[in-house]
């Protein structure tokens, strides 16, 4: 049994370490994924202290809930490829620094996640299907944003208008 997790977890430290030239063929198709117990800064800094955080990765926070602003700001700092959410939700002040930051955010459900101890790997495909999506519901998102901004816009402009139109009507100079 300890002979064929060894065994696993040699692939996977090879599938992390992708400069070496025997990783197989069959392989090729997984990444790696970096395990985050909880969405808190002593987590993330315990993953990255235990397999070093980067940019590209594909992290996996377990149970995404309670994170605030400064601590999706530590994660958005890493400059992830996508985060896969488990357990739990994003706050919406944790969604808004990812989002901001460009930062796609995914259902772990969406994925196949093999996990070894505290290594993981998942398929490459899967995780460009959820970046994908991520891709297409920030864009919607973005147009949302924008079409707020503009009714907002609007509205300020046309308050400005009824007060300078009742100032002139008072004899008052705005």
């Amino acid at each position: 049994n300890l002979e064929g997790k060894l065994a696993r977890l040699k692939e996977l430290w090879k599938l992390d370490h992708s400069n070496f030239s025997d990783v197989s063929e069959k392989k090729a198709g997984l990444t790696p994924v970096k395990p985050v117990s909880k969405f808190t800064n002593e987590a993330i800094d315990d993953a990255h202290e235990r397999f070093g955080l980067a940019t590209d990765d594909v992290v996996y926070l377990r149970d995404a809930s309670g994170a605030g602003r400064s601590t999706a700001e530590r994660l958005a700092e890493v400059d992830p490829k996508v985060v896969l959410v488990g357990e739990g939700g994003l706050s919406d002040a944790a969604d808004r620094v990812l989002f901001e930051n460009e930062v796609p955010v995914g259902p772990a459900d969406d994925v196949t996640i093999q996990e070894v101890d505290e290594l993981a790997v998942t398929r490459e495909n899967e995780v460009e299907t959820v970046v994908a999506d991520w891709e297409e519901r920030a864009e919607e998102r973005r147009k949302d944003r924008k079409a707020e901004q503009l009714d907002r816009l609007i509205s300020e402009h046309r308050a400005d208008r009824k007060y300078d139109a009742g100032s002139e009507a008072s004899g008052q100079s705005p």
